[in-house]
């Protein structure tokens, strides 16, 4: 289990590498697993720039919109591994893969396949966010069934969230509960569990002795691991009804 704490804490820049299958290459399981790669180095990045250090990543594949879509900021690098080294000044300590990496430095982030069995879950009428919540949603080193029906359901849920936010971003400012962020920041940190952050938002906007103000913050502040925009919605014209 990655433990960021103990192996990636540290000085100067931390150097990572995706080795992301294309989308139209045949072994890409439909062309999301090479998205979720960079999904889960995205993930990662920002996890370890809470701690204070720089990231720097480069990707095996080429730049995709699809990747855009999905909250993935741009990689700093492409090329092959030994073009990403060279680009970014130094060899990656970490290495995030779908298949077997040969290489002997750094470490290695198994990342599972994610599958559609054909079907077709792009919508472009449909939040692209959605992809990314969904995919959160599932241990990044096990294999993830994509349905459109569970991107939907994805998009129901991140709609909700954001409609909540701008609700509470209305009441007084609050700290964070301390015993949420730390088990929130001890899920991230020694395993890279978004599922478990995601649970923890459930039961924090359900939470009635946490006042709205303090699950605002708490939502907002954990979205700058989870890029999903939680706060866009703050300042728009929203109605008074409560989601739970």
């Amino acid at each position: 289990m990655l433990s960021i704490v103990d192996d990636l804490a540290g000085f100067g820049p931390l150097r990572m590498c995706a080795h992301a299958p294309s989308a139209d290459d045949p072994d890409a399981a439909d062309g999301l697993t090479g998205l979720r790669v960079l999904l889960v180095a995205d993930v990662l990045s920002r996890v370890v720039e809470l701690r204070g250090r720089t990231v720097l990543v480069g990707w095996t594949c080429p730049p995709a919109a699809s990747a855009d879509e999905a909250g993935i900021r741009p990689a700093d690098a492409h090329g092959t591994p030994d073009e990403i080294t060279e680009a970014l000044g130094g060899p990656p300590a970490v290495h995030l893969t779908s298949r077997t990496y040969e290489g002997k430095d750094g470490l290695t982030l198994q990342i599972g396949e994610a599958v559609t069995g054909g079907r077709e879950v792009r919508d472009p009428d449909r939040d692209p966010l959605a992809l990314r919540l969904l995919l959160l949603g599932h241990p990044h080193h096990e294999p993830a069934d994509i349905s459109e029906e569970a991107v939907d359901a994805s998009a129901a849920k991140l709609a909700n969230w954001r409609k909540q936010v701008a609700a509470w971003a209305d009441e007084p400012s609050k700290a964070m509960p301390a015993d949420f962020v730390r088990d929130a920041m001890a899920a991230l940190e020694n395993g890279l569990d978004t599922p478990a952050v995601l649970r923890l938002l459930d039961e924090l906007q359900a939470a009635e002795d946490v006042p709205g103000g303090a699950k605002f913050e708490t939502f907002a502040h954990f979205d700058r691991v989870l890029a999903l925009e939680i706060v866009r919605d703050v300042g728009r014209s929203h109605t008074t009804e409560v989601y739970r």
